[in-house]
């Protein structure tokens, strides 16, 4: 038995395909940056802190065995600076960094905790020593006695028996560090693995879905396309009254059905006509025998063939009937015609939702982007011109407080649409780390630990040259000290623009590509801009100079861009945004047409006001 396959059946089946493996790509994806953001929070908030506060511990414990070796060898009264110094780090220094890694260990696993108390039960050994010193050296007299003098100094010299326990307790306070370091190193690594097996699962799914839908779109095509041409050319031919030489192709769908049924109206007209030919042509005997009881044009003929045999007249009115049902005919076919055209308006219901789809990944991607409040509250006088050509992006920006400093960025990664918007993610979270791991703030050093992370995370740490790829980040890194007046700045390509009373100085960058195999040992440079009040500082993408447009459809270029940015530099911040995107739309409109965007835009200006001017 031959299984009938209908249009919206083979329509449905391929979309369904589509669809399906959109979906696993999304929900792969979805997960894959769940567990990322996961242990990117657990790294942040617990193992991070958590080493810190612990080195806060051992530099503290060191500085007090230094305070409390002084107070024993040296004579010197009770309200000194060394021994008051000493006596806040026992009663208020240490209480609270204990407080604090009491906090960060409601996070840690039991056996980390029992090393914590381990660590705390020596170190009040260590504080028990400490008060003996004290209370034995407790005022200028008590350094008279010889013996109570000569004890003590004993006790608190080096290899004395608080040089050992202080020795202990670091020794204690390393290991438990090791442990939190050795955390955030196998959950990076996690982490890496997690955005690996994402990007193998879609290298491979979009292969799939790209040859999937060749597929889809061939068998569309091959199944109902043709067949409708076809069925369109003999519709054509019989408006001109002409029959077609061959029969139509039986599909086993819709299209087969109407296939049939015009062959049949075909050879109907065909017998028709030959009829109607020899009754034209004043036979008048010739047998014709309906085709059915409901063959309305054949009565019509076999009426009209008796009529003219006694009218003349009566040949002419017969002849109108005939042509008026040949005219209805021809009006069920072309309305059948309409009804399959109507079928391509599901094809642009897919498209819908799968344009739907990467406006989600658009509120993904804008979930790693620093909320509007932060950087209000960081920069107050600045402004973002981000622009994406496509629904995501490959462009980003970042701003990030680090005790007293403002680290920001304006980072343009390969490619735009959903391949840069990966790529965004990966930069992201590697300058994340890169800004953790560097204390010191250097920028040229988080950019040299950026390109490694980035290569890491894109698997180019290896000799597989396969996977070398030639997917990069360029940026622009400043770290900003508002108090200090000063900017270091780092780059990647991208330069920094400073302007000045009108005159405008450049920063240039390194030519390195962040993530790039061949590069990994070139070190960065860190370049310091002395900033004056009311000094703009600019930082952005290639994208806003690559545009075309203009009456010569030429490139904007850095010239005229360099003049546009001297141009607002006295504006208000909110004011120079609007005067870039004004002078964008101008120069893409061209005699009432807008040209196409060719890349991701990404323009930051910030304006260094003191903070005693902000007050």
């Amino acid at each position: 038995m031959k299984v009938r396959f209908t249009i919206g059946q083979k329509i449905g089946l391929g979309f369904a395909v589509l669809v399906f493996t959109t979906l696993i790509i999304f929900i792969f994806t979805y997960d894959t940056l769940r567990t990322g953001r996961s242990i990117n929070d657990k790294i942040n908030t617990s193992y991070n802190p958590s080493v810190a506060s612990l080195e806060q511990l051992k530099s503290t414990v060191l500085r007090s065995r230094t305070l409390i070796t002084m107070w024993a060898f040296v004579q010197s009264r009770e309200d000194t600076k060394e021994k008051l110094s000493l006596v806040e780090i026992i009663n208020q220094d240490i209480p609270e960094i204990k407080a604090q890694i009491d906090s960060l260990s409601m996070k840690w696993t039991d056996q980390e905790r029992l090393k914590k108390e381990a660590v705390y039960k020596e170190l009040d050994v260590l504080l028990g020593m400490y008060s003996e010193v004290q209370s034995t050296l407790k005022d200028m007299q008590s350094y008279d006695d010889p013996f109570a003098r000569f004890q003590m100094t004993d006790y608190a010299e080096e290899d004395g028996l608080i040089y050992n326990q202080s020795r202990l307790v670091i020794a204690k306070l390393n290991e438990l560090i090791d442990i939190q370091n050795s955390n955030t190193v196998q959950d990076s690594v996690a982490m890496i693995q997690a955005f690996d097996r994402l990007e193998w699962f879609l290298r491979n799914f979009g292969v799939s879905l790209f040859v999937g839908g060749l597929l889809i779109a061939f068998f569309t095509v091959r199944s109902i396309i043709i067949p409708i041409n076809k069925l369109k050319e003999v519709l054509l031919d019989l408006g001109k009254g002409k029959f077609p030489k061959n029969a139509l192709v039986d599909t086993g769908d819709e299209i087969g059905e109407m296939s049939r049924a015009l062959d049949q109206m075909v050879d109907s007209l065909k017998r028709t006509t030959a009829f109607a030919s020899e009754v034209g042509k004043g036979n008048f005997e010739i047998d014709f025998e309906p085709l059915s009881d409901e063959d309305d044009l054949g009565d019509s003929l076999l009426v009209m063939r008796d009529g003219l045999k006694e009218y003349k007249k009566e040949r002419v009115r017969s002849e109108q009937e005939l042509e008026q049902k040949v005219m209805e005919r021809t009006k069920e076919v072309v309305e059948q015609k309409n009804k399959i055209e109507k079928q391509s308006v599901r094809q642009k219901e897919l498209l819908e939702n799968i344009t739907a789809s990467i406006r989600y990944a658009k509120r993904l991607q804008e979930n790693i982007l620093p909320p509007d409040e932060r950087i209000a509250r960081l920069l107050p006088e600045s402004f973002i011109y981000y622009k994406p050509k496509d629904i995501v992006s490959g462009d980003f920006y970042f701003v990030k407080d680090v005790g007293n400093k403002v680290v920001y960025a304006a980072v343009d990664c390969t490619g735009h649409g959903v391949p840069g918007a990966f790529m965004s993610l990966v930069g992201h979270n590697a300058l994340n780390h890169a800004i953790t791991s560097n204390e010191s703030l250097d920028p040229a050093g988080i950019l040299s630990d950026l390109s490694k992370f980035a290569a890491e995370a894109l698997n180019r740490t290896g000799d597989n040259k396969e996977l070398s790829g030639r997917d990069s980040m360029d940026m622009a890194l400043c770290v900003y000290d508002k108090k200090a007046g000063v900017i270091n700045y780092a780059g990647a390509f991208n330069p920094l623009y400073l302007v000045r009373n009108n005159k405008l100085n450049t920063y240039a960058p390194d030519k390195i590509p962040i993530g790039s195999k061949d590069h990994l040992h070139e070190s960065f440079t860190t370049k310091r801009v002395e900033l004056e009040e009311g000094d703009m500082i600019y930082i952005f993408s290639d994208g806003y100079v690559d545009q075309f447009g203009g009456e010569k459809g030429r490139k904007f270029m850095y010239k005229p861009f360099r003049k546009l940015l001297i141009a607002i530099s006295g504006m208000p911040a909110l004011r120079q945004h609007k005067e870039l995107s004004k002078a964008m739309n101008d120069w893409r409109t061209s005699e009432n047409e807008i040209i196409e965007q060719v890349d991701d835009m990404l323009i930051i200006g910030v304006r260094h006001v003191s903070a005693e001017s902000e007050i």
